[in-house]
């Protein structure tokens, strides 16, 4: 039996959110992260276990930025105008890159800093929209007084439109390709210092290999052959104890978790 690994609450707050704000989001943009997994496995995932995929708390999005264009086109980009959108809907800066709404998990209001400071934390579901970009502009810092977050893999995904449309309610969204959403998870599972976030990537890791619509042999093959340093490290970096825990929250059997994550071995 599958066990979610945060408040399911919370994750279907976050996946509405996603819907609304991805009908004001201009375009192109890229849903990566647990979101995108979800997209991508959930067919499979749910008519072998009989429920869907695992949710996230997060929303990451990625924007194409040019670091050759010129400060004015910068500033005209589809990053600014997003940055625009979400704070328009609510969401305020939390930290470089992240932005957060908060809501009172009781009747759905709105918190302010101020308003949130009243009540305690598990009353609260923080609602985070990490904004990525795929290059870093020189003056990124300058125009948006923020550190920039990039996720190096989608400039090749925005460069050949090598996309996947996924339905979202009533709405498309463009995903990376399993390959390409593989390949993200794998150069983030070594840097996870966080438990839960550890847990989420490895079952993310076993489900875009397993439950994706593209055969697991074509995409492991690509994997190893683009980002053979990043299945190495990852497949370190997934111990027995995480194995165990991702095996658990996913509802199957340790050695068959190992066994579908050990087609990245290096030969």
């Amino acid at each position: 039996m599958t066990v979610p690994l945060y408040d399911v609450q919370e994750t279907n707050v976050a996946i509405e959110a996603l819907r609304t704000i991805s009908r004001s989001l201009p375009e192109p943009f890229l849903l990566i992260g647990g979101w995108a997994v979800y997209l991508t496995v959930n067919e499979s995932f749910s008519k072998i276990h009989g429920t869907s995929y695992l949710g996230s708390r997060d929303i990451d999005i990625c924007f194409h930025v040019d670091p050759g264009q010129d400060i004015d086109t910068l500033r005209g980009s589809t990053f600014a105008r997003a940055l625009e959108v979400v704070k328009k809907e609510g969401y305020a800066p939390h930290g470089s890159y992240r932005f957060c709404k908060m809501i009172r998990k009781a009747d759905g209001t709105i918190l302010t800093e101020e308003m949130a400071r009243g009540f305690p934390l598990y009353e609260i579901i923080y609602l985070y929209i990490d904004m990525m970009v795929d290059n870093i502009h020189p003056q990124h810092k300058n125009i948006f007084k923020c550190d920039p977050l990039d996720e190096p893999i989608a400039a090749q995904i925005f460069m050949d439109g090598s996309y996947v449309k996924k339905k979202l309610g009533d709405f498309y969204v463009n995903i990376p390709n399993p390959a390409s959403l593989l390949a993200t998870k794998l150069r983030s599972i070594p840097q996870r210092q966080k438990d839960d976030k550890l847990w989420k990537d490895a079952c993310d890791i076993y489900s875009i290999i397993w439950h994706s619509p593209e055969k697991y042999s074509s995409i492991v093959k690509k994997v190893k052959e683009e980002y053979p340093d990043d299945c190495a490290k990852a497949r370190i970096a997934i111990t027995k104890d995480v194995a165990n825990r991702a095996a658990y929250h996913i509802g199957i059997e340790r050695d068959e978790f190992i066994g579908v994550i050990d087609l990245l071995k290096l030969l």
